[in-house]
């Protein structure tokens, strides 16, 4: 019984750890979110007749903007994919 409980402490140590790489990509993640709903906000018609004249940009300048946040939500979501298949993984080798 105490052999069982010491091979497991390496996987639960495993999955803890795993569990708070994912809860800092999350937040990661949740910033470059927080930047769409931003830009969404910005760009929204509601938002842009109120006070459409304190803002002059160019199309180019969004689309690198766009571009920008999309690839730090890719950034972003790669690690918290990682970290939920290392943390399924540690659990899954805690079960068995």
């Amino acid at each position: 019984m105490a052999k069982s409980n010491r091979a497991s402490a390496p996987s639960l140590q495993k999955a803890s750890s795993s569990a708070l790489q994912l809860d800092d990509d999350f937040c990661n993640l949740k910033q470059a979110l927080r930047a769409v709903a931003c830009l969404e906000g910005l760009l929204s018609p509601v938002h842009r007749a109120m006070h459409y004249e304190e803002f002059s940009f160019e199309p180019s300048d969004l689309r690198a903007l766009v571009a920008l946040i999309n690839a730090e939500l890719v950034r972003c979501t790669e690690p918290v994919d990682a970290s939920i298949r290392s943390l399924r993984k540690a659990l899954k080798h805690k079960v068995h």
